[in-house]
């Protein structure tokens, strides 16, 4: 991740004006510069904290630090964008209980999305980690082009931006992994509980190559990208703030998941004892996309808390852990989430025969396919018609038959799932460039609510794709056209001391 060559940095305007305003506030010229890129997660959605496969790639769109050491335990920070305002603050002041474990300590810690709390979090992080040592601050100025709520994880650029920066001004070295491992952690101190994938592809990715990666155990490996193929971001301009009611719905599927896992322990005969992850629930261990079906079946469609309480009494307190990360739904859709995180599980595991083949066409599918898992309406000729894909008992007996018949079409791979984490916007820009030839694949990317539609097309082709959605979705909506046809880069870097 280190390098000590500028020319890895080459400077856009808004770089070298951060170096100004960072002379002009802090009159210091020793400093270090960090790039942290924006990632794109072109298959394996919403699935990093099952231990899914991610498919990653990072483009060029970067949230850059430029720092200087402080002899002291306070944090300065200001921003290129005058839309954020100088922050400073003490990093003793809101280190949770170090007595207790980092999750346990920030269970009721309550803070604002505000810009200067997601790098507070890093330093906040290592100082509950290493209680006896006292974590000294920073002067930073910051500046970023990803844009914000667009579902390319620009928070996690500010946080893993920020973990790169205290380390390096406290002389602690973490592996990369544990640099990962450590930013995704210290970034649940905003709220959300995600797992670290963004900030590993941040980290970990290659120019020219996908990388392909799994945690518990944190594994990857890189495979080329697609030859003559351009990645296209359409950016919906629909926010996917992290506000409270969104927040509140990301973390209620995230306990779908762990509340269905704990439903089919209860089932002891059918489910393996190799199963610790949802990701588990493959055929590749339990034989037989049937005998998947058949799990899922044992779910209820729908359920609430005071069922979840009886249903699993010896399962109390942790699902008292798991309401208070969200508002009550009513009801929750246990059978909808987790079949959507099954089968986008095997999706992002199976698609590495389409990479070993550089198989795009095969890819894209399986894009469009998790994109299904995700919409909320469908267009056909630019009309809207409805989205009805759930896991009911009908769809799932039918699908059992199939899988009986061994028919090729009943594998769970080819199967969406119902997250529903899309929005009507989203749905319409990817069915507007599905029928254009030499568009391949594309779908949400991010946790989706709002933000950005990740397409590959054929390089010949972008140009059209982007006439396209100037024509059929910006115009018609008065909006100021977003789009960015994208190469692949490297992760994050940082040029330790030098002068300015």
């Amino acid at each position: 991740m280190k390098t000590r060559n500028i020319s890895e940095f080459p400077l856009s305007n808004e770089a070298g004006k951060l170096l100004s305003l960072f002379r002009e506030k802090f009159q210091q010229r020793k400093v270090f510069l960090i790039r942290v890129p924006a990632r794109v997660n072109l298959l394996g959605t919403h699935i990093d904290h099952r231990g899914g496969w991610l498919n990653y790639i990072v483009v060029d769109k970067n949230f850059w630090i430029v720092g200087s050491k402080r002899k002291d335990t306070k944090v300065s920070a200001v921003n290129l964008d005058p839309a954020y305002q100088p922050a400073e603050f003490d990093i003793r002041e809101d280190v949770p209980d170090t007595s207790l474990d980092w999750e346990t300590a920030i269970r009721n810690v309550e803070v604002k999305h505000s810009w200067e709390n997601y790098l507070k979090c890093a330093f906040v992080y290592l100082q509950h980690r290493m209680p006896d040592r006292e974590i000294h601050g920073c002067n930073l100025a910051c500046w970023g082009n990803v844009p914000p709520g667009a579902g390319l994880s620009s928070s996690s650029t500010l946080v893993t931006g920020a973990m790169i920066a205290a380390c390096f001004a406290n002389n602690i070295e973490l592996t990369p992994a544990e640099l990962v491992e450590s930013a995704g952690r210290a970034e649940w101190f905003i709220g959300t509980r995600g797992g670290w994938g963004d900030h590993a592809a941040m980290v970990f990715c290659k120019k020219d190559s996908i990388c392909h990666m799994q945690f518990y155990p944190f594994r990857f490996e890189y495979f080329p990208f697609f030859k003559d193929i351009k990645v296209i971001i359409v950016n919906s301009l629909i926010e996917a703030k992290k506000s409270v009611e969104a927040k509140g719905t990301f973390n209620q599927r995230v306990a779908c998941y762990e509340i269905g896992l704990n439903i089919l322990r209860k089932y002891p005969s059918r489910l393996p004892d190799s199963v610790r992850y949802l990701r588990d629930i493959n055929p590749e261990i339990l034989g037989d996309p049937e005998k998947i079906y058949d799990l899922l079946l044992l779910l209820p469609e729908t359920t609430t808390r005071r069922q979840l309480y009886q249903m699993l009494p010896e399962f109390r307190e942790k699902l008292d852990i798991l309401f208070r990360t969200h508002p009550d739904p009513g009801q929750y859709r246990i059978r909808d989430a987790v079949s959507y995180g099954i089968f986008e599980c095997e999706r992002s595991r199976v698609c590495v025969e389409n990479l070993l083949k550089n198989d795009v066409s095969g890819f894209g599918r399986l894009m469009y396919i998790s994109h299904d898992g995700d919409r909320v309406v469908r267009y056909i000729n630019g009309i809207e018609n409805p989205w009805e894909w759930h896991a009911n008992d009908e769809i799932l007996l039918v699908l059992k038959e199939k899988a009986r018949k061994k028919l090729q079409e009943a594998q769970i791979h080819f199967q969406p799932g119902c997250y529903t984490c899309s929005k009507k916007e989203l749905d319409f820009i990817v069915d507007s460039v599905k029928e254009i030839p030499g568009v391949y694949g594309a779908k949400l990317t991010g946790a989706g609510l709002g933000g950005c539609v990740v397409i590959l097309a054929e390089t010949s082709i972008a140009d059209r794709v982007v006439e396209t959605l100037e024509k059929n979705y910006y115009t018609p909506r008065g909006f100021q056209p977003e789009i960015y046809v994208c190469d692949t880069k490297d992760g994050a870097r940082i040029l330790e001391e030098f002068y300015v």
